[in-house]
């Protein structure tokens, strides 16, 4: 399912018509995806899939690497901790590149500590994706085609779903929505009018 989903941007605007502010916008977009990233201090903490609870997280992962080396996507970025600058930890920034939800779950199996737990894919939940209707080209009416977000979705709509409010129709988050980042690496307004953010501690 998730690659009958995963339809290559360039055979996506070969399929259809799409209006000049749409195709303008993804167009900026792949000019400097740079200017997508949101500021340092905004950026949320997304550890990869199967990520055990923040502080057990950090008691076992060593930081070598090995889960981004192992992931087909590249969406694992290796980074200074913020509250100590000499230790290294994986995070994703769906901005720069989204997990995909591979087929092997391939970060999980390559994490020698457990830091990364096999976790089904249901249930993996690295972030929460929300959306901004003033933002977003189909809720605010700029593009009422645009549905970016829903079809690159790996999960299917009990992640994210066209839906109908009075005469607007839009994408709306889903309880199946496992923060994967891939709505957030796809919409085409700058900013993003969906990100994922960090699910709150219980």
């Amino acid at each position: 399912m998730a690659e009958d989903r995963d339809i290559g941007r360039k055979d996506f605007f070969k399929e259809g018509p799409l209006s000049l502010l749409r195709a303008f916008m993804q167009g900026a977009r792949e000019e400097s995806i740079a200017q997508r990233m949101p500021p340092p201090d905004e950026v949320p903490l997304l550890r990869p899939p199967g990520a055990l609870p923040e502080a057990e997280f950090l008691e076992r992962c060593d930081g070598t690497g090995l889960c981004a080396e192992a992931c087909p996507a590249d969406a694992i970025l290796i980074v200074p901790l913020k509250s100590d600058p000499d230790r290294d930890t994986p995070m994703i920034e769906p901005s720069v590149a989204a997990c995909v939800l591979c087929e092997d779950l391939a970060c999980m199996e390559a994490c020698p500590t457990g830091a990364l737990k096999a976790t089904p894919r249901e249930a993996i939940r690295i972030g929460l994706a929300k959306i901004d209707p003033e933002e977003c080209f189909a809720w605010s009416d700029a593009d009422d085609t645009c549905d970016y977000c829903v079809n690159r979705c790996p999960v299917g709509e009990s992640a994210i779903r066209m839906e109908s409010k009075g005469k607007n129709r839009g994408p709306v988050v889903g309880e199946g929505c496992v923060g994967c980042g891939v709505c957030e690496y796809h919409c085409p307004t700058y900013p993003a009018a969906v990100r994922v953010f960090e699910i709150p501690a219980l």
